[in-house]
């Protein structure tokens, strides 16, 4: 009897390092800063970008195949793994964060990203001007990620 309760937890563990992450259906990303760049994506590729350099707002859509979205996703699960979901608490919760012993440089902004799907709705925001020396690879890949799209990004493109 023992043995069989040991074998149950040993393939519980088993089963359960083995989950595959969600299916992912849209993603939503934002960077904000002196110039804002909204852009969502659906699992199809088919993706709109909405950008705005005050005063003018610019909006289009593009597109990318099924592959790279899988890519994206991929490239974008280290962060998904961090997210929070996405609900009005802890949007609040992101918005009062502060920046741990005022290690904080202004107008570097912001990388916000959300994903759902079926019984998904996650997100994740990732601000450039919080310690920047310690979240500098993190930011850096964020930028990559996002920059690997074939939108204009304004001054974000640089």
């Amino acid at each position: 009897m023992r043995s069989f309760g040991l074998m149950t937890f040993a393939a519980f563990v088993l089963l359960s390092g083995c989950s595959s992450p969600p299916r992912i259906e849209r993603l939503e990303l934002r960077l904000s800063g002196q110039e804002s760049v909204d852009l969502s994506v659906d699992s199809q590729g088919k993706g709109t970008v909405r950008g705005s350099a005050l005063p003018e707002t610019s909006k289009g859509t593009f597109t990318i195949t099924p592959n790279e979205y899988v890519a994206l996703v991929k490239r974008l699960e280290p962060f998904r793994r961090q997210a929070a979901p996405y609900n009005s608490a802890s949007i609040v919760a992101f918005m009062g964060r502060g920046c741990p012993g005022n290690q904080f440089q202004f107008h570097r902004g912001a990388v916000w990203v959300r994903w759902t799907g079926p019984r998904l709705d996650q997100h994740f925001i990732a601000d450039l001007g919080c310690e920047v020396v310690r979240n500098e690879a993190r930011n850096a890949e964020l930028l990559r990620i996002v920059r690997s799209l074939p939108v204009h990004l304004g001054i974000w493109g640089q």
